[in-house]
């Protein structure tokens, strides 16, 4: 054994969070390539939705919809003072914290501990996850990693507590902090180079598999205004092997019973002819009855209807496409990623496939820096007009992108803003682009006309 470190995925603070297929990619495949490289691994998940000292507590009984997604226990706090005006109730994701720290009792000293972190507006539960475990095993270095810790490198550096902050993709870096923390060789050079050389994220160390996330792909070949893909992954698109991701796939549903599938490209339609074409083909050749599903919006004008009766066959079940807005100008300004033609003519080759519109959800924007709101509420009643449900997305400004450089301009959030105002539900009200009654009538108005929707 090379060392022990310990992984932790830290709680959501926020307004609202669920657990929509929402397990660590990244800090899974991390924990992966670690135990690959002969280091004991230790996993802790604020999130875990099936800790068996759950049930009862707090009110709190798990529930699940049919594929496996289901609510976190929610703990009520006291709002930030910067978020004092939001009108609604903040609160804790995941464990209490007395479970938290009853897990950290009765493990083993660690000699490095990684936490991950999420959307830049979750970083206080990174910062009580450091905070505890500093508390608990003092001296054991911390490093910080992930979306935040990327995209807000210089304040995770001054107010995380961590030891290291890190930024960008982790496998190579958790390699080379974990030998240089422990006095260990590091692996040879070369040896996790590409997505291929990785090994299958440690999804078994989570208590219960309801589902697995994969990423076929990493990076997306646009550059949509509003989107941090390039910051996170510089390097753009790289696609992993059909063969491997089949391999992938029937790894976990034939070892470990797994029927949902989740896929989290950014450009998971791109290259299909080379790339998701021939995955579904050994997906069908292979016989596997599976439920696949893409919360990551897909990139509607890829799709044609050959790939819309493959996705059918294969057993999609959820499908998100990305649409954003329905103004011609500003989907040319946003990337030009699809027109409402685009978006037509692949919703039409998909119900030709055999989807319902329950199936098929279309992504609105709501929150642009300089967005009307009767444009947002066009486009719901645009989508409801093609026969699928209109799934509200709001607008969060992350550093880096053209976007947040639009709302810096126009005087709606500082440049070194406080990351908890990136929150993209109440990004709108508190700039003034809509008030929360205004907000709460268009999310009234989606779910009235996607109820209209025929099963």
């Amino acid at each position: 054994m090379r060392g022990r470190v310990l992984l932790i995925n830290p709680w959501i603070y926020d307004f609202a969070a669920y657990d929509l297929w929402a397990a660590p990619l990244g800090l899974l495949s991390i924990a992966a390539v670690l135990r690959d490289a002969g280091y004991q691994v230790t996993y802790l998940d604020c999130l875990d939705r099936h800790h068996p000292d759950l049930p009862g507590r707090l009110g709190h009984e798990p529930r699940e919809n049919a594929y496996g997604c289901g609510k976190f226990l929610k703990t009520l706090l006291p709002k930030p003072p910067i978020l004092r005006d939001v009108p609604r109730r903040y609160g804790r994701y995941g464990l209490p914290l007395d479970l938290f720290d009853q897990e950290l009792a009765q493990m083993p000293r660690p000699d490095v501990v990684m936490v991950t972190s999420g959307m830049t507006y979750w970083y206080p539960g990174a910062f009580e996850a450091i905070r505890r475990v500093k508390a608990r095993f003092p001296g054991a270095p911390v490093i910080l990693g992930g979306i935040y810790a990327t995209l807000c490198h210089d304040h995770a550096v001054a107010h995380s507590g961590a030891d290291v902050v890190v930024a960008g993709e982790g496998e190579r870096q958790a390699l080379h902090w974990a030998s240089r923390l422990t006095g260990q060789e590091p692996p040879p050079e070369g040896r996790y180079a590409g997505l291929d050389d990785l090994p299958y994220p440690a999804f078994d160390l989570l208590r219960r598999l309801d589902y697995v996330s994969i990423a076929t792909s990493r990076g997306c070949p646009l550059r949509c205004t509003y989107c941090a893909s390039h910051l996170l992954h510089p390097r753009g698109l790289e696609q992993r092997s059909p063969q491997r991701v089949v391999d992938e796939i029937a790894h976990w549903h034939g070892r470990h019973g797994v029927q949902d599938i989740a896929f989290y490209d950014d450009a998971l339609l791109v290259n299909a002819d080379r790339h998701l074409h021939p995955i579904l083909d050994g997906v069908l050749q292979r016989g596997l009855r599976l439920r696949f599903h893409t919360p990551n919006g897909l990139h509607a004008r890829l799709i044609d209807r050959a790939l819309a009766d493959k996705m059918f066959a294969a057993g999609f079940k959820t499908l998100r496409l990305s649409l954003e807005t329905t103004d011609p100008g500003r989907q040319r300004e946003t990337g030009s990623k699809v027109t409402t033609p685009e978006m037509e003519r692949a919703i039409a080759h998909l119900r030709e496939a055999g989807f319902t519109g329950r199936e098929i959800g279309v992504y609105i924007l709501m929150g642009l820096p300089g967005q009307p709101l009767d444009e947002v509420i066009e486009g719901v009643h645009y989508v409801h007009r093609l026969g699928a449900v209109a799934d509200l997305a709001f607008y969060s400004p992350i550093p880096g992108t053209v976007e947040w450089e639009h709302a810096v301009a126009a005087g709606h959030i500082p440049p070194d803003a406080d990351p908890l105002l990136h929150n993209n539900t109440i990004y709108p009200i508190l700039r003034g682009h809509a008030s929360e009654r205004e907000c709460q009538q268009v999310k009234d108005l989606a779910r009235a006309l996607n109820r209209e929707l025929a099963p």
